[in-house]
């Protein structure tokens, strides 16, 4: 069953721990492979606003 989406939500939704092992890599400076890291934020945004389609909010955020 999937997680319900509050309407009264506010900041981050939750991210993949691909996505978040690479933001720390980012944040703490150290090498990561940016054509991956782009990646890999696409297709977590992507699949954050077709989330919120699939349960019908018409006003949809990529999370931040």
């Amino acid at each position: 069953m999937v997680s319900p989406i509050l309407t009264t939500h506010v900041g981050s939704l939750p991210r993949s721990k691909e996505l978040s092992e690479l933001l720390f890599k980012k944040d703490k400076g150290e090498s990561f492979d940016k054509n991956l890291f782009d990646d890999v934020v696409k297709k977590n945004v992507e699949k954050v606003v077709n989330r919120q389609l699939d349960v019908g909010i018409d006003v949809v955020s990529d999370g931040e």
